[in-house]
């Protein structure tokens, strides 16, 4: 090989990052720790891909995932200007273009023992044995799950695991951060082919399914008409628009929890015309609230209030 083509070559290394130095005696070596250096310039909008993950893991932090996340960022970008090989100078500038916020999100720190259990646990197709709380009833129960799988929900900034429930024999929708305790048992489980997430959750308005399934028509008006209809609620949402600027939303979805909650939220602006029964529960839920609102908090009654006179003993 020619001395000229030998030097191309290095030069070739350096200019894409490789930290190459002399080693004596005509020959050259990549210096120690090169492994956990930039091995190459990452372009700006791969640096503000890598920037927005960064943000979007947020609601993630505390799960091993994250924090395998967070050691393959530092590993390519760098935390600051100083670092060898780092680029989280430029950072101060992508934040000003895209900025990431987590409001909903769930502190995993917490859980990131019992999130490894229930990922092991998929893995190996393992039964776990668990201690789970109920939110709707309030009370802790003692499961056999199958785990088929692990959802993260972006809407509702939570993990949810899909899996088989010995205790109600079907198959069930567990926030994991409502598991009190999980442990893998010894007996191996095998997954229906016929179970996928995109399946399980096609009827769901967000997360949670229930038995029934029903066509949900409701008219907005046109003050939230806009920002409602622009957004993708549900796949099986379907918009019509309404003279003077409203709109006619229409879904079907598998129970009425959640979408109750979504309608409720749009007050006023909204008008159920289908099905009668939730209506009802709506218009009740309404009512409760303004009742419980156009009464006022309730006054405590103080020991000034009494009309007792006190006097001090001498």
């Amino acid at each position: 090989m020619k001395v000229r083509t030998v030097y191309r070559d290095l030069h070739a290394l350096e200019d894409v990052g490789f930290p190459v130095t002399t080693a004596g005696g005509g020959r050259w070596k990549l210096i120690e720790g090169w492994e956990g250096r930039v091995p190459f310039p990452i372009p700006l909008e791969q640096l503000l891909a890598l920037h927005l993950s960064r943000g979007l893991m947020k609601p993630l932090r505390g799960t091993p995932l994250a924090k395998s996340f967070d050691v393959l960022f530092e590993r390519l970008v760098g935390t600051n200007v100083d670092e060898a090989g780092g680029q989280g100078n430029l950072f101060p500038r992508l934040r000003v273009c895209l900025a990431l916020r987590s409001q909903l999100s769930i502190d995993y720190s917490a859980h990131s023992a019992l999130l490894e259990t229930l990922c092991r646990a998929c893995e190996s197709r393992a039964t776990v044995r668990a201690v789970y709380y109920t939110e709707t009833r309030r009370e802790l129960t003692r499961r056999e799950i199958d785990p088929y799988a692990l959802y993260y929900d972006p809407q509702l900034e939570a993990i949810y695991l899909f899996g088989w429930c010995h205790l109600r024999e079907g198959v069930r929708t567990f926030a994991v951060h409502r598991f009190r305790q999980a442990t893998m048992m010894r007996k191996r489980f095998e997954s229906p082919v016929s179970f996928t997430v995109e399946r399980y959750l096609r009827g769901a308005f967000r997360i949670w399914r229930g038995e029934n399934t029903f066509t949900l028509r409701i008219a907005i008006d046109p003050e939230a008409a806009g920002w409602v209809s622009e957004r993708r609620w549900h796949a099986s949402q379907k918009v019509r628009s309404l003279a003077g600027g409203g709109c006619e939303m229409t879904f079907t979805v598998d129970g009425a929890q959640e979408v109750r909650r979504f309608v409720l939220q749009l007050g006023g602006a909204a008008e159920v015309r289908e099905p009668e029964w939730f209506r009802r529960e709506v218009a009740d839920e309404q009512l409760r609230a303004a009742r419980r609102n156009q009464s006022g908090p309730r006054k405590k009654m103080s020991l000034d209030d009494t009309a007792v006179r006190h006097t001090e003993r001498g």
